[in-house]
């Protein structure tokens, strides 16, 4: 993985032109593997489309899951660092004028068919083309308006996070892999001895290690399992050999088995 510093995060930010947006908003696309940003603010609001991989948005609350097909909200000043794991996909900005916005988290949406084509097609306009341009000028202040009815849809992919670098380390570690992730291999990236790392982690977090990295691993899943993966895939990709124990945690976790939950959230997305 590729973790970038603060002055290689703004660098990239200000190549996008994001230290100096104009109009209601802008677009563009990217394509970026295993990439870690450093952390950072827009002064404008971000829609994120995953378009063909995962990817984590982290605040200082905690760490937001975005599955493949998913879109992020991102409020504009929220100071945040995202994981881009394997990805190719799009990100929209609009001014905090055009997308009314009173809760200040990040969310992660549904993004429904709609949602997706207009985000693929505004990726054509950038910075300051709104202000030239009077189909994006139109096209953009319409996505903008579709963002506030989105917003209401908001997938619970959340885990708590923390401020202590090594537990950074760890769960960085356990993100970028969460089928392989071991504590063992956590301890090593924290550079901590496992009784430190145990309470530190509790304290920390409210959680044992094991049952955050479950945490993580059922979000993961709710995930894959909303875009139509099968459930046995699923079970493997997020780190479980046996299916009968991924339902078990599943159903802990979710209140309902992982059939259920995806035939539930695909016959919701059909209607």
């Amino acid at each position: 993985m590729r973790i970038l510093d603060d002055e290689e995060t703004h660098a990239i930010l200000r190549s996008h032109g994001l230290d100096r947006p104009t109009g209601i908003g802008f677009a563009f696309r990217y394509a970026a593997r295993n990439v870690l940003y450093d952390w950072h603010a827009h002064p404008y609001h971000q829609l994120i489309y995953a378009a063909a991989g995962p990817a984590q948005i982290e605040t200082e609350q905690g760490r937001h899951i975005l599955p493949q097909g998913r879109a992020a909200w991102i409020p504009a000043g929220t100071r945040h660092r995202s994981l881009v794991s394997d990805n190719h996909g799009a990100s929209l900005y609009f001014s905090p004028d055009s997308v009314t916005d009173t809760s200040s988290h990040v969310r992660i949406l549904v993004a429904n068919p709609l949602m997706r084509e207009m985000i693929l097609y505004a990726t054509r306009w950038e910075r300051g083309a709104s202000e030239t341009d009077p189909l994006a000028d139109s096209f953009l202040h319409v996505l903008a308006r579709l963002c506030g009815e989105w917003l209401e849809q908001e997938l619970k992919l959340f885990l708590p996070s923390t401020t202590h670098p090594s537990l950074r380390r760890a769960m960085d570690y356990a993100l970028a892999d969460l089928a392989g992730a071991t504590q063992s291999g956590a301890i090593d990236h924290a550079a901590l001895s496992e009784r430190s790392f145990r309470r530190l982690f509790m304290r920390e977090t409210g959680l044992t290690w094991q049952t955050w990295l479950g945490q993580a691993r059922i979000q993961m899943a709710m995930g894959l399992l909303i875009q139509g993966r099968r459930v046995t895939d699923v079970a493997a990709d997020v780190g479980y050999a046996s299916l009968s124990a991924f339902a078990k945690a599943f159903a802990q976790t979710a209140g309902e088995g992982p059939a259920r939950f995806r035939k539930r959230h695909l016959a919701a997305q059909s209607r």
